[in-house]
């Protein structure tokens, strides 16, 4: 779809523009005019004026991602999440601010280097905001639409190791949360650290036991990469990998899953012969539809991404992770001891030689000699006189100082 301001081209679909902020509607587009009753648009400002909208980023689950300045930070740009419910109906409007909130709570508690972090939340009127750190950089499905060509299967490992190390951290909150929504719009490649990072929480939900009743439309995900429990609303962390497996399948066949019949996914190397027979094995075992003939956790999926590029490229994946009631890191896994775990703040090492652990120094042990009892001691005419008991020999480890 084109945009009648900028002429920039867009998925079907979108209501604004990607490249100017502005909405697509035909409509809106002959009134020449960019206010919209759904979402804020550029200039306005909130909180006495303290953040100015640049752009309309997109819309998603419940919310609109705006993309804003702080200028109490120097002008330090931030994304603005917005609350945004088609409910009219006042308990189900309630519903979804409760939902809203609880988003921010989950994300407030959430400490990992590829999660941006909560900065502020506050209510406006009748409308509700988060503010959250901005990654600048280009997400999987717009690199994805730029190069319409497969990923090099390197590249693509080195994000999903990434990817899964956050999931990983994810599922050992207590109680564990599940995102319910990755795919590559929501998956950033900084631009600075050149890195994955993870995005859009807004149907997350902690895997806990829910009311069949409250299950909601915009709790399943999206179409082409949600597992099959996730429209039963039965998904738990392992519905992740499912998701994150058929991200990796598009970005290494450059095959759009959602242009397709669903739960459906060919082997990869019938698409791009260039990817290897490990990277095939990996994904048929992380799509099948069956959550118990899956893999069962992050960590398990990890290692065999992390081996594929170890063995087949010469690299480690990212060493380090965040285990169960920590904020910081631990000590590395699966090559590198504690001590080779880099200090904080935490930096998740990607595509870097691999090193051993160095093998520590024992010194030599030297065998213990007893000692000898002192000469008797001889008397004014070198005869010897009431010579003293002495206990019996010691070793020299065994004598006090």
């Amino acid at each position: 779809m084109e945009c009648p301001y900028c002429n920039a081209e867009n998925r079907d679909g979108v209501r604004f523009c990607n490249n100017c902020g502005k909405p697509l509607d035909p409509a809106a587009a002959r009134g020449g005019t960019t206010v919209t009753s759904r979402s804020l648009t550029p200039g306005s400002r909130l909180q006495g004026g303290r953040y100015v909208i640049k752009k309309i980023l997109g819309e998603g689950g419940m919310g609109a991602a705006l993309l804003a300045t702080d200028l109490r930070l120097d002008g330090k740009s931030v994304v603005i999440k917005e609350l945004i419910s088609d409910n009219t109906d006042p308990a189900k409007l309630q519903e979804d601010v409760r939902n809203f909130k609880r988003e921010v709570a989950t994300l407030a508690h959430l400490d990992h280097p590829l999660i941006p972090n909560v900065t502020d939340h506050f209510q406006e009127g009748p409308r509700y905001f988060m503010v959250q750190e901005y990654v600048e950089g280009e997400n999987l499905e717009e690199r994805m639409d730029r190069v319409n060509q497969p990923m090099k299967e390197r590249e693509a490992l080195g994000y999903a190791s990434e990817v899964l190390d956050i999931l990983d951290y994810l599922s050992q909150e207590t109680p564990p949360i599940v995102h319910r929504d990755i795919k590559p719009a929501n998956i950033i490649i900084g631009t600075k650290d050149k890195r994955a990072h993870l995005v859009d929480f807004g149907i997350a939900r902690a895997d806990e036991t829910r009311n069949a009743q409250r299950k909601q439309t915009s709790a399943l995900g999206t179409p082409g990469y949600a597992p099959p429990e996730q429209y039963q609303g039965n998904a738990d962390p392992r519905s992740d990998l499912y998701a994150l497996a058929a991200t990796l399948h598009h970005v290494l066949t450059n095959r759009d899953p959602r242009n397709h019949p669903p739960f459906t996914y060919p082997p990869v190397r019938t698409l791009n012969p260039q990817l290897s027979p490990e990277i095939e094995k990996v994904l048929n075992r992380a799509l099948i539809n069956d959550i118990n003939q899956r893999y069962q956790s992050a960590a398990a999926m990890r290692k065999d991404i992390d081996d594929i590029l170890f063995k087949r490229f010469g690299v480690s994946g990212n060493v380090s992770s965040y285990t169960l009631g920590t904020s910081g890191p631990m000590s590395a896994v699966g090559g590198a001891s504690a001590a080779n775990a880099p200090a904080a703040p935490y930096q998740p090492a990607r595509n870097q030689p691999y090193i051993p652990p160095p093998i520590p120094y024992q010194a030599p042990q030297r065998q213990q000699q007893p000692v000898p009892p002192p000469p008797p001691r001889q008397g004014a005419q070198g005869s010897r006189q009431n010579p003293p008991s002495y206990p019996p020999p010691v070793s020299v480890a065994a004598r006090q100082p």
